[in-house]
Parts: structure tokens; sequence; C-alpha cells
């Protein structure tokens, strides 16, 4: 894939992270704005924001900060993930054809450099992390954002991402082959409950359940289920099953 390097003169850390363990996706929040706009509005602007990658509307990509250095956009996930904003024409969010299709190659590329799986919490939401609608078309409608209810547009990508690959139809197929010996839904009992990238706390957090929600188990190893959503793990501890 071609990518254009861009490099940040202001808004660079110049960290470099001690690990990668996932690749964040967001949106920009500004409709039919290009890659390079964006690119130059983390250059200038007085406020502490910057991305590794940008994704346009003509599927170009654009490096603001190589992607083994720290950026911050993702908040208290900047010191293990890989950020990526992604350009859209409109409020609901979607994702062009062309930027969707730069979006799935790059996050795949970037899962393969790290040895991240996208179904196994290798690829996660900014709403993973802090609760934002980002990306908005990630992120279901009850939450603010324009994906349906059981999070169709976000499970499709993360198989898409899984194919480019070239995991196949094994890996696409993975989670819904475990769901039904597996599945099963626990609702959550703690004011907030960390998301892990797997099934333990020597795994780093990637997200926080705040809402006392009902969520569904696809897998368990010991005190650990995995999320249908593709977010992480989480401690079945804090949660009963309904």
């Amino acid at each position: 894939m071609q990518i254009q390097n861009a490099y940040l003169t202001h808004n660079r850390p110049r960290t470099i992270r001690k690990q990668t363990t996932a690749i964040a996706v967001h949106w920009v929040a500004n409709p039919g704005s290009s890659a390079m706009a964006n690119r130059n509005y983390f250059n200038s602007t007085s406020r502490s924001v910057s991305s590794n990658y940008i994704v346009g509307l003509q599927g170009e990509v654009i490096c603001c900060i190589p992607d083994e250095e720290m950026s911050w956009c993702t908040n208290a996930a900047n010191s293990y993930t890989v950020s990526i904003e992604t350009c859209h024409p409109d409020w609901t969010g979607a994702f062009g054809s062309k930027t969707y299709a730069s979006l799935v190659e790059l996050t795949a590329q970037l899962c393969r450099k790290y040895g991240l799986h996208p179904q196994h919490g290798g690829v996660i939401r900014h709403y993973d992390v802090t609760g934002k609608v980002c990306p908005k078309w990630f992120v279901p409608a009850s939450k603010g954002g324009s994906d349906t209810a059981d999070g169709a547009h976000w499970q499709q990508f993360l198989r898409d991402v899984a194919n480019a690959m070239g995991n196949g139809n094994a890996a696409a197929s993975a989670p819904a082959a475990a769901a039904p010996a597996a599945g099963y839904r626990v609702k959550v009992t703690a004011d907030a409950l960390h998301i892990r990238s797997g099934n333990g706390t020597s795994y780093p957090v990637v997200g926080c359940i705040r809402d006392k929600g009902v969520y569904t188990i696809v897998e368990t190893k010991g005190d650990w289920g995995r999320l249908k959503s593709g977010a992480g793990w989480i401690c079945l501890r804090y949660c009963r099953k309904v």
C-alpha cells in the first residue's frame, strides 16, 4: 500500500512505545475534510492532539507520526496503541468505499507487523477506551453512533481485516462457531470494569465498561470471558449470568 509520510513538527511527542498491543480506529468528526487538512490541523492547533495515520476520502494514507512512536489520540491507550484517524463524507460517519478499503488494508498491515489478531482484542475503537462516540460508524446507535445494536458494522470490519491478513474464512468464522457452545449473556455488576486485551490482569487495559449493561461472552478461560464485540476480555467475577 502507498503511504505518504508527512511527519508532524508539532504535537509529536517523539516517545517510542514500549509495547504495541492494539490498533485504535477513529473518525475525524469533520465531514468532507481531507486527510492532509486534518494532518495540517494537528500540526498547527494549540490542542495536544495527533495521530499516527490518517486515511482520506479517496483512500490516500498519510503517516503523521511513525507507528512505533506514541501519538496523542486515544487517551489512556496512547502508550500501547497505533492510532488511525479516518475521513468520512457526512455526519453518519459512514466511510466511502475507497476509504474503507484503505482502512482495512492499513489495519491488516499493522496487525501483521505487531503480531495482533483483530478479532481477539488486536483492533479497538476509541469508544472502547473512553466511551467517546468514535468512530461513529462503529458505535451502536443506542450509544450515540450509527452502528446496529449488535455492532454489525464493527464486526464486519474486524472480519474484513482478518481476511485481509490472509486468515481467510477460518478467522472470520471463528467467533460465530464458538457462540453456540460458549455464547451466553452476563450483566456487569461493577461500577467500572476494565476490558483487557487478554484473559488476565497481566494484559493491558483497552477499555472500560461503566454502564452495568448486559454483554455477550463467546469464550471463557478461568474467571475471564471474551466479549462478542471483539473489544477484549473481562473478569467474570464482576458479572452475573442473565
